[in-house]
């Protein structure tokens, strides 16, 4: 195959991964039951359009978009998640550019942009109704805008400081878990544009790079801000331990169980938790190889890898910096899970990054064979991680669809109104309550850590409620296929 064939090939096999993302998060979108976060977004701040409100649930930009969606085109599962396939769309885009601009390596290109949309810890919030995504999906932009222009140069540099800022603001509006790491992005692209601003005056380049992020960050967060307490934040780790390993049990998280009994299965099980530290070691000896030999400066066509590197490597690193000193002085809890999600695209592209840089000696062409086969590996877990049915930290929250399927035929049937419940199950189901408008369900609601007595119908956890239903004599009629939910009922109504 000629070179051009191959090269035509080869982009056709990243659009159509790429293209095969956004339809799974669309398809996720529309299958997956609504969760309790879900919920509470738009009960709370969407249907009273309170969407300034302060509260660490409310993500503002994502609020105000759902507001739009769901006013267009109702109360669907869709249109309540149509902020986040938003987000997947941008964060895609950004991805897919970002690697074809880092590197013309196929094997390398491919990987690293399934490491980047496939990991199951990105994607998930690809698809929940929450602002993660849309905050991810905006720092990549950013960033992606200044690659571009230092690469192709088909925009100025004071455009692409305008562009960048203008994401950074809107990414800290999506979510305000993002604040330090779009600060300390706001610091790399002023650096950047200060060093590269020839004749253009410190003060102008300046007032690209802060004046669009900073007015669209009041203008949509101003209210909230002003009301911002301290209080409010009451999610995340004690230790920078507790983070790292958050963010590595997410991203590992889940191969499908469907094929355990399989030899690669139990393989990609036991090698697939060493393949983070694995890159990361490797990317350290090629890190060192490569400034040592030189070859980041000598290599006229990938000059600007080694500024880049040490960009994204300052951004994670004054980041966490910024987190651990909010900690350690004003006793803010430092991220962990989601509210740290944004380090993962981030470490991960610094090491495509790094895997991108020029050869030129024996023991750097062998380093970045290694990476590359890591890279590829990782892609694969990713792969084989993928699911349709539920997000992992709102599992046990999967089954809310199937349980009000459950409770609507009981209505129906036995009219059935009052509905008793424990754990936090309510919300979810309210909001189908509210889209379908068929049944004559009272308001869920939890009425104490037990289930109430005297109940036809209860929606309960089988485990922590197992004296409750062998007490009562309940029948189970309905068990989650990933949770310990089930819908008991009074012995004959079964």
């Amino acid at each position: 195959m000629h070179s051009a064939a191959r090269r035509t090939f080869q982009n056709r096999i990243l659009t159509i991964v790429a293209l095969f993302a956004i339809v799974w998060a669309v398809i996720r979108a529309c299958v997956q039951s609504i969760t309790m976060d879900e919920a509470d977004t738009y009960f709370w701040f969407v249907s009273t359009s309170d969407m300034w409100a302060f509260y660490s649930n409310n993500h503002v930009l994502n609020s105000l978009l759902m507001w739009v969606s769901t006013h267009a085109f109702g109360t669907s599962a869709i249109a309540i998640r149509a902020p986040a396939i938003l987000g997947a769309v941008l964060f895609v885009g950004a991805c897919f550019v970002l690697c074809r601009t880092i590197t013309d390596r196929f094997s390398l290109q491919l990987s690293l942009f399934i490491c980047l949309t496939y990991n199951p810890f990105v994607f998930d919030y690809m698809v929940a109704a929450r602002g993660y995504g849309l905050a991810n999906a905006f720092l990549l932009a950013a960033i992606t805008v200044v690659a571009v222009q230092v690469v192709k140069g088909r925009i100025s540099r004071r455009q692409a400081c305008a562009w960048a800022s203008l994401s950074l603001g809107l990414s800290f509006s999506a979510n305000f878990a993002f604040a330090f790491v779009d600060l300390a992005a706001f610091l790399a692209l002023l650096a950047w544009a200060i060093q590269q601003r020839k004749q253009e005056s410190v003060v102008r380049m300046a007032a690209y790079c802060v004046l669009p992020g900073l007015l669209v960050a009041m203008l949509v967060c101003g209210y909230p801000l002003a009301h911002w307490k301290k209080d409010d934040l009451i999610w995340g780790a004690r230790s920078l331990t507790e983070m790292r390993r958050s963010l590595l049990d997410s991203s590992l998280y889940q191969l499908d169980p469907r094929f355990q009994e399989a030899a690669w299965y139990k393989a990609a099980d036991l090698l697939g938790p060493f393949l983070p530290s694995l890159l990361g070691i490797l990317c350290l000896c090629q890190l060192t190889v490569t400034v040592l030999d030189g070859s980041w400066r000598n290599v006229k066509r990938d000059r600007w890898l080694g500024p880049f590197a040490a960009a994204l490597a300052a951004i994670v690193t004054l980041c966490v910096l910024l987190h651990w000193l909010a900690f350690r002085l004003e006793s803010l809890l430092l991220p962990v899970g989601r509210t740290g999600i944004f380090l993962v695209p981030l470490t991960t592209l610094l090491t495509g990054t790094i895997a991108a840089a020029p050869a030129p000696t024996a023991v750097s062409r062998w380093l970045r064979i290694g990476i590359t086969s890591v890279f590829c590996g990782l892609a694969c877990y990713f792969l084989l991680c993928l699911r349709l049915s539920y997000f992992r930290e709102y599992k046990w929250d999967a089954a809310a669809k199937d349980v009000y399927s459950v409770l609507a035929r009981y209505n129906h049937t036995y009219g059935v109104a009052d509905v008793g419940m424990s754990g936090l199950f309510f919300p979810a189901l309210n909001y189908y309550r509210v889209l379908s408008k068929k049944e004559a369900f009272a308001e869920f609601r939890l009425v104490g850590p037990k289930p109430p007595d005297g109940k036809s119908v209860y929606v309960i956890s089988e485990m922590q409620d197992r004296n409750f239903i062998d007490t009562e004599k309940l029948v189970i009629v309905y068990r989650g296929n990933f949770s310990d939910v089930v819908v008991a009922v009074q012995p004959g109504l079964e």
